[in-house]
Parts: C-alpha cells; sequence; structure tokens
C-alpha cells in the first residue's frame, strides 16, 4: 500500500489509530510539546492577530473562527479568554472535528461556552473570518519518495518475511531538482482538496496556519538526504514507523512551498511568512505593554517564561513557521509579519 495510507491507518483509524482513538496525550506528561502546551499566552497572542484582521475587514458583525486540528481544545478555550471583554467576545467559533473522543474532550473542556462543531470541512457553512490551525499540515498523510539517478520513485510499504519495509513502485513526474542519489523527502496528500473546500466556504478573510517546516529549498538541501520523517512517543524521537504502530505519532516537516501552491490554486493568496520568533516578536507587543510596569507577581513570571520558550531560537522561534493567506481582501500587514522578509515562494 502507499504509505499515505499506512499512515491514515495508523493515526486515525477509530478502533486502534493513534489520534482518532483518543490515544494521543500532549504535554509533560503526554508524548511531544506543542505551542499550546507551553501555556495560554500563545493564545492570547493570537486574539490580538484576530482582532486586526476583524479590523482589516471592517468589522463584520458575523465574524467567525473556524480551527481545525484542536486536539483536546486548549487553544480554542485560550482564544476565547483572550476574547473576553473585547469586541469580538460574542464572535462564532466552529471546531472541524471528526473523531467523537478528541471532540468528547473538547466539549468538556468547552462546556458552557459559545462553540460549534462540524465533523468535516465540507459541513462549514460559508463564513467571513479566519481559520486558524497549529500544528494540522503535518498531521495530514504523506507519501514517501527517494532520488534514484536523477528520477524520483514513489515508495510503497511492503510486508515480506515478516517485517513491514519501504520498496520503490512507480517513477513519479516531479518538477523538483535531483539532488544526491538515494536522497529522500516526503510528499503530503490530501492537502490540495483541503484547502479548496476550505477556500470555498470562506467568503472573505484569512487563513492562518502555524507548524514546523521550511520551503522545498530548505527539505531539499544535502544534508536532509533522510528526509523528516519522525515519529514521538514519551518525548522521545525515532525514524521507524512500523515500530509500535497506533502507539506514537507520525510526522514530517511541512513543506511550505507546496502550501503555498496549493493556497494559489485554491484562491487563497499567500501573504505574508516567517518564523515564529519574528512573529510572536511582533505579535506580542500588545501583550509586553499590558506587563509593562507589572508587578513581578509569580502569574507574569509564568507568563513570561512562557513566551521565552516560544520565542527561543533553539526550541520552538524558528523550528516553527507561520504562514498566512487571505481571500477578497487585500490584506495589509498584520502586527505578527511586521518583522517578515518578502515572500519566499
Amino acid at each position: 500500500m502507499r504509505f499515505s495510507r499506512f499512515m491514515e491507518l495508523a493515526l486515525y483509524d477509530p478502533a486502534e489509530g493513534y489520534y482518532a482513538s483518543g490515544k494521543a496525550v500532549v504535554g509533560r506528561d503526554g508524548d511531544f510539546f506543542t505551542n499550546i502546551s507551553i501555556g495560554p499566552v500563545f493564545g492570547e497572542i493570537l486574539t490580538a492577530q484576530f482582532l486586526e484582521m476583524w479590523e482589516i475587514l471592517g468589522r463584520p458583525e458575523d465574524f467567525t473562527l473556524v480551527e481545525q486540528g484542536a486536539n483536546d481544545g486548549r487553544l480554542a478555550a485560550d482564544v476565547l479568554d483572550g476574547l473576553a471583554g473585547t469586541p469580538l467576545a460574542e464572535a462564532r467559533l466552529i471546531i472541524i472535528e471528526p473523531f467523537a473522543p478528541l471532540r468528547e474532550k473538547q466539549q468538556a473542556r468547552l462546556a458552557g461556552r459559545r462553540v460549534e462543531w462540524v465533523e468535516a470541512p465540507e459541513d462549514l457553512p460559508n463564513f467571513t473570518g479566519v481559520h486558524f490551525s497549529n500544528e494540522l499540515f503535518d498531521a495530514l498523510p504523506f507519501e514517501i519518495v527517494k532520488c534514484r539517478a536523477g528520477r524520483w520513485e514513489l515508495q510503497r510499504v511492503q510486508f515480506l518475511d515478516g517485517a513491514f519495509r519501504l520498496e520503490p513502485a512507480e517513477v513519479l513526474d516531479l518538477n523538483w531538482p535531483a539532488p544526491t542519489e538515494d536522497f529522500i523527502s516526503e510528499i503530503r496528500v490530501g492537502q490540495h482538496e483541503l484547502l479548496s473546500t476550505i477556500s470555498s466556504r470562506l467568503q472573505r478573510g484569512f487563513l492562518l496556519a502555524i507548524d514546523y517546516g521550511m520551503t522545498r529549498e530548505e527539505l531539499l538541501a544535502p544534508h536532509r538526504s533522510g528526509g523528516t520523517l519522525a515519529c514521538y512517543a514519551a518525548h522521545q524521537r525515532d525514524d521507524d514507523p512500523f515500530q509500535s504502530t497506533g502507539d506514537k505519532d507520525i510526522t514530517a516537516h511541512v513543506d511550505f512551498t507546496a502550501l503555498a501552491e496549493d493556497l494559489r490554486a485554491c484562491g487563497l493568496e499567500p501573504a505574508a511568512f516567517t518564523d515564529q520568533h519574528h512573529f510572536l516578536v511582533g505579535a506580542a507587543e500588545r501583550l509586553l505593554l499590558s506587563l509593562d510596569g507589572q508587578p513581578p507577581t509569580p502569574a507574569t513570571l509564568k507568563k513570561l517564561r512562557s513566551l521565552r520558550t516560544l520565542l527561543h531560537p533553539e526550541t520552538m522561534g524558528v523550528q516553527f513557521k507561520v504562514l498566512l493567506a487571505s481571500k477578497g481582501v487585500s490584506a495589509p500587514t498584520i502586527s505578527g509579519f511586521r518583522h517578515a522578509r518578502p515572500l519566499p515562494f
């Protein structure tokens, strides 16, 4: 079978899949950290960006936030807390969640809050606002390809001699440079279809994608000849998806060049791109000003420690990237991208 199908079963099988069955645990006592597990400060910073986007759109009364890949609902809760007392305190929030165990966790955390759920992007109503995600695109199934003799070959999963392994299949017509012999990389599947559906529902507004990855040029650099596939369990990383399958995460870096290409093809225009460090330096200005002159209480110090972790170039600050796309609006730069370089794709 294709590796994308193997990964889909390993992560999203309702009974045994790592995510769909509810096995995935994020945070100190789980398998890996995310921006959200560091604390509520990330969601608080995002709310300032959503307020700026609302202003850019002309303060629509029907402004809607759509989150996909919400995991246990922690980011949604942090965003709603951040919006309290603002003009968007009553904004509509919709979570796209196909898996019952995750939806139950979200509903328990967000009980009594103004939140709606749909099972798939196709179920979204037409809306004006923002589709946002944190580590959504890295979790989409992908194919593994290998460059040999100047050609890219699709690798398929075979079960031989009592074990799973990758074997070459057909040659692909990829308009990619040919790096060194046996160079391995990944190609996401389903990304274009997902973005096409989101774009068909988004009438005016933005897509904000936060994920770890890089441009295609960086992904095909000589020192990444082994690809970026990684598995995580109990904060331990390995590169063997065929061991403990269903009990650990399987992921790979996002190709932001491919993401930008798919966005354009689906009617969403990439507007800005930067790493998380520079994004937060710009986006956290309002938060930092609010803390200026405040006594160093435990809560204030905790918030600053969380922000330092999110910013640090050796932790999440450089590994994570932020991509903004727009539709139906000429998007001036929001504060999170004031330090961004020109688009690299």
